[in-house]
């Protein structure tokens, strides 16, 4: 038995997609002290956290650093490796991110965003948003919490702190199955076109809902690859007065075909599509025309999904997306990036 956790424990080290091979550490007696891997993830996410998502091109030194540093550790990481971690049981989770830069930048991020939705004291007039991973965002008020597109390892530990999820499509990379389980066993809403539990959060056509303080309306689009009809539900939803009104539509991998954006915002503070495939459709919803919205912010989202293998499989890359951004109908097009938070006030994000 031994002799099988030496082995299971080397194979961990060997396959770490973020592997500093020039500090080599000893795993910490006890598993008290953060290893060199868990030390480098974090000061990474704390390098990147002092900058602002905010930030037009070029970008500064620092957030540009920090960005070059996460791909750099992405291009090593396997879909494979990725999906293994993301599969495997608690511990074995835990280890790999001891010793892993890139897995420790992970798990921190979402730490941050846990404690942030669990102990922010949200003003009236103003909405807090976490940037979780790929285009999960979570998003809290003074009177509610939910998240859109929740995807994570340790997604479970938010059912605590969500007052309703919102899921746009049945694509392994946009829900977590362990966290929907679990906010229906709360009996908490879990809004989708394709779940059979919580039925009457469930609509295979456009549909209207009020949560709360908040109001939700959807559209039901095309997917953006060929065959899938009618498979993605885009989010547009008003947070309520005690938000100061803040609105955020969700695309989801849709499409963009304008003429299924048939119950949306015609004008909201943050839109967050997805990098498309096919270049620059995100723009055929952004206007003043039918089945278009204009936003006062893009999180352009879905970059680095380290569950697609490559490029050719929609793992963007940064620099693909600060380059899309820049090609975006709208002047403050931004790439956020795990455990970013913004906040919305007095009109605008900060």
């Amino acid at each position: 038995m031994k002799n099988r956790l030496l082995l299971l424990f080397a194979f961990i080290l060997f396959c770490s997609c973020g592997k500093s091979e020039e500090n080599p550490v000893t795993p910490p007696p006890g598993g008290e002290s953060l290893t060199e891997q868990q030390k480098e993830g974090q000061a990474l996410a704390e390098t990147l956290w002092t900058t602002s998502p905010l930030q037009s091109q070029p970008l500064t030194e620092k957030r540009s650093g920090a960005f070059e540093q996460i791909q750099t550790l992405a291009d090593k990481c396997s879909s494979t490796y990725f999906d293994n971690y993301l599969k495997s049981i608690d511990q074995t989770a835990d280890n790999q991110e001891k010793y892993d830069i890139l897995l420790s930048y992970y798990r921190y991020a979402f730490d941050n965003v846990l404690n942030g939705i669990k102990n922010e004291k949200v003003e009236n007039g103003t909405a807090c948003i976490w940037m979780l991973y790929n285009m999960g965002y979570v998003v809290k008020t003074p009177s509610g919490c939910f998240g859109v597109d929740i995807m994570h390892r340790w997604a479970e530990k938010l059912v605590p702190y969500l007052d309703f999820l919102c899921i746009t499509h049945n694509h392994q990379d946009h829900y977590d199955k362990k966290l929907i389980e679990a906010m229906l066993e709360a009996g908490k809403p879990v809004l989708s076109n394709y779940l059979t539990g919580g039925k009457e959060y469930t609509s295979k056509v456009p549909a209207s809902y009020t949560i709360n303080n908040f109001s939700i309306r959807t559209s039901i689009t095309d997917h953006n690859n060929s065959g899938l009809s009618d498979f993605v539900t885009v989010f547009c939803i008003n947070c309520g007065n005690d938000s100061g009104n803040f609105t955020l539509m969700h695309t989801g991998d849709s499409n963009y075909k304008t003429a299924q954006y048939t119950n949306i915002l015609g004008r909201v503070n943050v839109l967050i599509p997805r990098y498309a495939p096919n270049a620059l459709t995100e723009n055929n919803i952004i206007g003043e025309k039918n089945g278009q919205t204009s936003p006062d912010y893009v999180f352009l989202s879905h970059i680095l999904e380290l569950t697609h293998a490559s490029v050719e499989e929609s793992r963007w890359s940064l620099p693909m997306a600060l380059e899309r951004a820049s090609k975006i109908n709208c002047k403050q097009t931004y790439v956020p990036m795990w455990g970013e938070k913004l906040v919305w006030k007095n009109g605008k994000l900060n």
